[in-house]
């Protein structure tokens, strides 16, 4: 064989792959078991869903195939998860959890040998209902800091810890739109804000690890009346469109916006919402019916219930006297009452087998509890 025909031989062999294709699989092959919350319960159920163990029939398959015959195809990069997070009641703890993320994200894994399970990561949060308090986030920051190195290594001057927690803050990007098509802008500008050149913010040098929604169903009763009313008015076009054809085509917009943005930026979507329709579910555990289009739900990698911990109420048949002998007996009940996190198993429908069987093989399910406390969120019945 000529060098020509050599040459023309492996020249029909080889991929062409632009400079961009190429970063973007080095950076899928880095990142790709990095995508981490830094926060224990939340990533052993991610786990599941993004590396399933494989079913039995499965393993029967695959020690069928002899090691020469087996394919051998180069890793691939796993996808960001998307998380929501959603409570059927007020107060239900899921802004609580939201908190605990974002601070988790924007942190140092750790401040004078000491570890404080941050990713220093910069975070972007859509502020949808405005109502995410900074302050509540400053004080929640602080408690976590604290409390992480009084058990470790004594007391951190609280000047030290103000400062550390400010260096993280100005890492936390805020949009408050008012509405979906001005989330929809915010969205679409989001890549040129964070790449622009000169940087005009100082999160220049941090991946961005966390895009979180505060209230994702904030805009969802305008959209609707937008809907019927454009339905309304294009009743005399001869139905040109559906009653929902503005809510399917703004929720359509953002979950494209979304899903571009974690393909740029390789980062986790948690989002926050409430739950329309209690159902029961096959487990017995607390389950919401999705009132989102499919699109969002298809987008999601899991669904969580969050729901306060029940307490007690005084008996019908409870005197004033009764009463006020068990008031600090309840009291003290509800101070130690926390909350409780489930797999919303209402959306588990477009699961694959393999992680069904993940999920089953986890502790409680994939469930777990959590207090909030002085020192910020505890996990289970963790007393520090």
């Amino acid at each position: 064989m000529s060098a020509d025909t050599l040459g023309s031989y492996l020249l029909e062999e080889s991929k062409e792959e632009g400079l961009d294709e190429l970063l973007r699989s080095l950076w899928q092959l880095e990142t790709s078991s990095s995508f981490s919350l830094g926060f224990q319960p939340l990533d052993k159920l991610l786990n599941a869903f993004q590396d399933p163990p494989m079913t039995r029939q499965q393993q029967q398959v695959h020690t069928q195939w002899s090691t020469q015959n087996r394919l051998r195809q180069p890793p691939k990069g796993k996808t960001p998860p998307v998380v929501e997070i959603a409570g059927a009641t007020a107060c239900s703890g899921k802004t609580q959890l939201l908190y605990h993320l974002v601070s988790l994200s924007l942190l140092p894994p750790k401040i004078h040998d000491v570890a404080l399970g941050g990713k220093s990561h910069a975070v972007v949060l859509f502020d949808l209902s405005s109502r995410f308090s900074v302050l509540r986030l400053n004080d929640l920051m602080y408690s976590h800091v604290s409390s992480n190195y009084s058990t470790s290594a004594g007391a951190l001057p609280d000047q030290e810890i103000s400062s550390l927690i400010l260096d993280s803050l100005i890492h936390l990007h805020i949009f408050r739109p008012q509405s979906s098509s001005s989330l929809l802008a915010a969205l679409g500008s989001l890549s040129a804000y964070l790449l622009a050149q000169p940087p005009n913010h100082l999160s220049a040098n941090r991946p961005l690890g966390l895009l979180a929604i505060n209230e994702l169903s904030a805009f969802l009763w305008q959209d609707r009346l937008d809907g019927d009313e454009d339905a309304s008015f294009s009743m005399t076009n001869a139905g040109e469109r559906a009653n929902s054809g503005v809510f399917l085509y703004r929720y359509r917009a953002v979950v494209s916006s979304l899903r571009h943005i974690q393909q740029s930026f390789s980062c986790t979507i948690v989002a926050t919402n409430w739950g329309l329709a209690p159902v029961s579910s096959m487990t017995g555990q607390p389950a919401l019916r999705p009132h989102l289009p499919s699109v969002w739900n298809n987008f999601c990698t899991v669904k969580l219930v969050v729901e306060r911990d029940r307490i007690s109420k005084f008996g019908p048949g409870m005197s004033v006297e009764e009463a006020r002998r068990e008031g600090s007996q309840r009291w003290e009940a509800v101070e130690k009452s926390g909350f409780s996190v489930w797999i919303n198993w209402a959306c588990s429908d477009g699961w694959r087998e393999e992680v069904r069987e993940g999920v089953r093989g986890l502790e409680r399910g994939g469930g777990y509890s959590f207090r909030v406390n002085r020192n910020g969120l505890l996990i289970g019945n963790d007393e520090n």
